[in-house]
């Protein structure tokens, strides 16, 4: 059976006047308190990155764990750089892992690792990609998503639009106000019982759509088509 990853992208919105610096080190002092496997307690805390000729900044960890990666990228805060609403102008960090690992255990990353790391970073959005599922399912839906896209001011799995429910999920309040027209309280009654876990975090929603480290297509699709009906989203 092929063994897949899952890319856990977190999303901040960046801001002029919140520097580069200011971010990685609230961001890096947050994760040398937490505890392993993601957290950075004897590892090497990558400097500040510096944007030099480019519009971001990157770093990444090296955690010693095969095929566990985190890596994050800030967004230029050049006063004269016009951010736009979408997530294009978003900071951005992700943790890659195994959905199979001798020193990973699959469930307690997705229900109890990641959502540490979320707050961490202290972001508006997270979206657990396994594999290359997101890609197939949104071409499969692919004359919906252009439909979307020629709506003004919609950013398709962005900043005020949800289309697919990856396996994990954070939306914050702002987010879910602007995507589905209610809040973080009203998501957590639509999904408990629905789903493996669905909490607060932060001032929004944390949710595991499924937990199952062999999860097929079919079965991604099958709970998307079950769950989107539910939370209101077509």
């Amino acid at each position: 059976m092929k063994r897949n990853v899952v890319d856990f992208y977190m999303h901040y919105r960046a801001r002029h006047d919140e520097s580069i610096e200011d971010r990685h080190q609230a961001f890096a002092s947050n994760m040398q308190e937490l505890p392993a496997p993601l957290g950075w307690q004897g590892l090497e805390v990558p400097p500040v990155p510096d944007c030099g000729e480019y519009l971001g900044a990157s770093f990444d960890v090296e955690y010693g764990i095969s095929g566990l990666e985190l890596q994050g990228r800030y967004v230029y805060r050049g006063e004269t750089y016009v951010y736009g609403d979408d997530v294009t102008y978003d900071d951005k960090v992700w943790v890659t892992f195994p959905t199979h690992s001798r020193r990973l255990d699959y469930r307690s990353m997705l229900h109890e690792h990641l959502p540490v790391v979320m707050e961490a970073f202290g972001g508006y959005a997270g979206h657990g990609y396994f594999g290359s599922y997101v890609v197939k399912y949104e071409n499969i839906h692919a004359a919906e998503i252009e439909a979307l896209r020629k709506k003004p001011g919609i950013d398709v799995n962005g900043r005020n639009n949800i289309f697919t429910l990856n396996v994990v999920e954070y939306w914050d309040a702002e987010l879910c106000q602007r995507a589905l027209g209610y809040g973080p309280d009203e998501v957590i009654k639509r999904l408990t019982g629905k789903v493996p876990l669905v909490k607060s975090l932060m001032d929004g929603v944390y949710v595991v759509f499924n937990d199952n480290p062999d999860l097929t297509f079919e079965g991604f699709c099958a709970y998307n088509d079950r769950l989107k009906p539910v939370l209101g989203l077509v």
